[in-house]
């Protein structure tokens, strides 16, 4: 009975289909398509851990459709010394996945996928074979044989833009 306090609830069984629907909202957000999404988001009394996933999850799905109905890929001003010469249309604190987290920040630039933290690892765009998402997770695969790169975004926005612009980088 004691332990029963610690565990978290179980999200409700109509949760299912609501993150499969947002999943597939990721590919191209639209407002009604969020506005569906709205209405279904668990009631907090419910569930609160699970709403609060849901509106975040929402909140990162209006941050991509902003971002998409860009013409031009976003500037971020920033003198962080990694940047260089470089153009910066992203960044965002993340965590390294490993044996130990390691945290550091993601940049996406007009050359290259950097993370600083700890080290600073860096890739040319054309490296980059793939950048794909689950969750909050990134995953990076490289090519020419070298380790990819896996990192833990702190909100479902930040993976969602981060994947989306590192597509439209990488397409250039």
């Amino acid at each position: 009975m004691f332990w029963r306090a610690f565990r978290r609830s179980a999200p409700p069984p109509q949760t299912t289909s609501w993150w499969r629907d947002a999943e597939t909202a990721a590919e191209a957000p639209t407002a009604e398509i969020l506005g569906r999404l709205r209405q279904g988001v668990v009631s907090p009394a419910e569930s609160p851990d699970e709403a609060e996933r849901q509106e975040e999850m929402i909140d990162g799905l209006l941050q991509v459709q902003a971002v998409v109905a860009l013409a031009a890929l976003p500037v971020v001003v920033t003198q962080h010394r990694v940047i260089g010469g470089d153009v910066c249309h992203f960044v965002a604190p993340v965590s390294l996945v490993g044996d130990v987290s390691v945290p550091g920040k993601l940049f996406l630039t007009s050359a290259r996928l950097v993370f600083a933290g700890g080290r600073v690892q860096a890739w040319p765009w054309h490296r980059v074979q793939e950048v794909s998402r689950s969750g909050r997770l990134l995953a990076v695969v490289l090519g020419g044989g070298a380790d990819g790169l896996r990192v833990q975004c702190n909100t479902y926005g930040d993976a969602l833009v981060a994947r989306h612009l590192a597509d439209r980088i990488r397409r250039r």
